[in-house]
């Protein structure tokens, strides 16, 4: 008989292990390649999309038009591309918002998924995202503008990629927002008056500034939004880059504390097989063989569950990666598991598998082989004799020293609580923290029901309102912010200092947003320099106080401080706070901002985001009974001796399973507080990290109901892995083991 022939009747002997780590294995990097896939179609498909309908590198609005010829002028002197965009924005008796566009022929072009454009004057297409939501068929009728089109096609816009209705809102809205393109003919016909917007290319990035200072000369920049600012162009980048930098997280997190936690266990198996080890070097064999045989019988959790996961995600990539489109349009990107992916998630865990088995049969091999054939090395522990002289009951000694006699393993089982703990917990938080946003967003701007931006400024007073001055600027990389200048009397937006508790003295200095401070990193005293959109011109303020807001970015002072910022009479706003709906001259509400905005915007995207919010709670769940019932799977078979006694001695199988198993209810607790904790770490510390690309500070929250669950969820978890290894408690042979313990 030859060592090799031992390798089948050790998996045989061992099946739940290697089925266990296996799974375990698999399902650490299921995590990775979710992630991944999605990251890198989405950021591949962003790409090509873009390039090939010509994605805009900014748009802008000016105070007067500007012509044909002064478009080619502008285009010949700075070397850009520049067209202009006309657009209208209805609202249909039903409540639905259509902005119509005349289809634009250089830049930001229409890609038709499905269907064809209009031919005549009575059909239309329709952005591909709200169909979906929708369903809404091609040759079902739209009413925009009161009249009734038929459907021809859907389509995709570069700049809409993120379906926004307004830069400005925290999340897309298609169901009740679509954007639609009409004939030229019709377009001009229904529309006397659209607005207009104009979309550049630069071919010369060097001259951008020129540019901008060029048309802010000439036609006077009212808005200028870079595509990077462009929450519907940029979000697409951002989340892919967010994703991929996730499944890097998941990579280094989930699969090292998993392989962590089986490498562990494998080195205490190899320990329970030192008499086998130490016959083996008796008869002869040497320790290169030793180690090379136990450390591929390492392996085969990392082969098998590595090469399982690898082919599962080859097989599914499509749906892998389209579980990461929630937020978008219906994109259609090519999703695909890169090969030298798929070796590192066979590779990485096979190898870290090996080195620990090595590494482990190297140690044992350094002890005498005498000592190795007594059974004797690592199994001395100086908790034998604890609690010897005390009244208390004999389950319970044996409970306390099992734990505590035996570290690593005790370790083990406190992992695969902590790890399951963990992955549940973060999944309520994330669901508990974004409804949060809709809760406490509005208690942070101030108690107006409805904000109303304006496409023009006013003089006038409105009788109950606060009127307020709104004008963008930007820091010296671009990114945008708002300066507010309001009345110092003015009650409905939030103006308490968020360090004093004290009403803001905006009168005699300068105050900023919480959101606005963690974007510029700012702080109290720092010196603020930021330059004007249009002129491009540099202007500094001191900050005196930050205001509790993390989801809006601005500074805010009295009228008339704004004003010599601006250069705008201090008597000018373009904003107006209500607590009643009102109505205005004209169209020039640009766009409205109600109590109810954030609320209905988050509870969208948990809509949409909610399969992967729950898949990951059921990894967790998953995680947490695989871990646990390899980890007291190997508490029973190093037990078994202890077992074989307290059947002799007459131990009914309850009492015996409430010694054996029991004890680790000493570690279910710490492990679930611990595992919650992380989580809740792990949200802090996403809040803080992705407040640029999610353009918001979202409150860290867990509810209680779902601390109740989670607790709930775990415990189950931790009870079925202890019901699942009782049966093995009933299989162990008494008289076998009590020969085994004999030397």
């Amino acid at each position: 008989m030859t060592i090799n022939k031992r390798y089948l009747r050790s998996v045989r002997s061992n099946l739940s292990f290697y089925v266990s780590a296996s799974l375990l294995t698999m399902v650490a990097l299921l995590m990775f390649y979710l992630f991944y896939i999605a990251g890198t179609g989405i950021n591949d498909y962003g790409d090509k999309f873009f390039a090939r309908n010509h994605r805009e590198d900014a748009s802008l609005t000016t105070m007067l038009p500007i012509e044909s010829d002064d478009i080619a002028t502008l285009e010949k002197n700075h070397d850009v591309q520049l067209e202009k965009e006309l657009y209208v924005n209805t609202e249909e008796s039903d409540g639905t918002h259509v902005r119509v566009f005349r289809a634009n022929k250089k830049i930001d072009l229409c890609e038709i998924i499905k269907g064809t454009a209009p031919k005549s004057d009575n059909e239309t297409m329709i952005s591909a995202g709200y169909a979906v939501e929708n369903e809404v068929e091609i040759g079902d009728k739209v009413t925009i503008n009161g009249k009734k089109y038929t459907v021809t096609g859907f389509f995709l816009r570069p700049d809409y990629l993120y379906m926004l209705e307004n830069v400005t809102d925290d999340y897309k809205n298609i169901t009740t927002f679509f954007l639609a393109i009409l004939t030229d003919n019709e377009f001009d016909d229904s529309f006397g008056q659209p607005s207009a917007s104009y979309k550049v290319i630069y071919n010369d990035l060097s001259k951008e500034k020129d540019f901008r200072l060029a048309v802010n000369d000439d036609h006077y920049t009212l808005l200028y939004l870079s595509a990077e600012e462009n929450a519907r162009i940029s979000f697409v980048h951002e989340q892919a880059d967010m994703f991929i930098l996730s499944a890097w997280f998941m990579l280094v997190m989930l699969p090292f504390i998993t392989v962590a936690l089986i490498s562990i266990i494998i080195g205490r198996k190899i320990r329970s097989e030192q008499k086998i080890i130490g016959t083996l070097s008796a008869l002869g064999y040497k320790q290169g063989s030793l180690m090379l045989h136990y450390s591929l019988l390492a392996v085969i959790p990392g082969l098998f569950g590595g090469l399982s996961m690898t082919i599962t995600a080859l097989c599914l990539s499509d749906w892998f990666g389209g579980l990461g489109l929630a937020d978008y349009e219906p994109m259609q990107p090519e999703f695909k598991l890169p090969v030298m992916i798929a070796i590192a998630g066979i590779v990485v865990p096979t190898i870290i598998y090996f080195i620990a088995a090595l590494m482990k049969v190297r140690k044992l091999l350094k002890n005498d082989t005498v000592e190795l054939l007594s059974g004797a090395v690592g199994t001395q522990s100086r908790t034998h004799r604890m609690f010897v002289n005390t009244k208390m009951k004999v389950k319970n000694k044996f409970a306390v020293r099992s734990v505590l006699g035996s570290p690593g393993r005790s370790f083990v089982v406190f992992l695969g609580i902590f790890l399951g703990a963990m992955i549940v917990a973060f999944g309520y938080i994330f669901i508990d923290s974004v409804r949060a946003v809709g809760s406490q967003a509005m208690n942070e701007f101030g108690t107006f029901k409805y904000e109303y931006i304006l496409d023009t400024t006013l003089t006038y007073t409105p009788d109950n309102a606060d009127p307020v001055m709104i004008v963008p600027f930007e820091n010296d990389s671009g990114t945008r912010f708002s300066l507010m200048g309001v009345d110092t009397d003015c009650e409905r937006w939030n103006l308490i200092d968020r360090d004093t508790g004290n009403r803001a003295d905006i009168e005699n200095g300068w105050y900023i947003s919480s959101l606005c401070a963690a974007m510029f990193d700012l702080d109290v005293g720092d010196e603020f320099t930021f330059r004007s959109i249009a002129s491009l011109e540099e202007k500094t303020v001191k900050i005196d106080g930050i205001i509790k807001n993390g989801y809006q970015n601005y500074i805010v002072s009295t009228r008339e401080n704004a004003s010599e910022i601006t250069g705008l009479e201090a008597s000018l706003y373009n904003c107006v706070l209500t607590d009643k709906k009102r109505s205005f001259d004209g169209d020039i509400v640009r766009e409205i901002i109600t109590a109810d905005t954030f609320k209905n915007q988050m509870e969208t995207m948990l809509k949409e985001m909610s399969g992967l919010v729950y898949a990951m709670i059921i990894i967790g769940a998953v995680i947490c009974i695989a871990s646990l019932y390899v980890s007291v799977d190997m508490l029973v078979s190093e037990n078994a001796n202890n077992i074989s006694m307290l059947k002799v001695l007459g131990y009914d199988r309850r009492k015996i399973d409430n010694m054996i198993l029991n004890g680790n209810h000493l570690l279910l607790i710490p492990g679930i507080i611990i595992g919650i904790l992380t989580a809740y770490g792990m949200m802090a510390w996403y809040s803080a990290s992705f407040v640029e690309t999610e353009g918001l500070i979202i409150p860290v929250a867990f509810t209680i109901p779902h601390i109740v669950l989670t607790v709930g969820i775990v415990t189950l978890c931790y009870f079925v892995s202890l019901t699942m290894v009782r049966r093995k408690i009933e299989k162990i042979d008494m008289v076998e083991s009590l020969k085994d313990h004999r030397e």
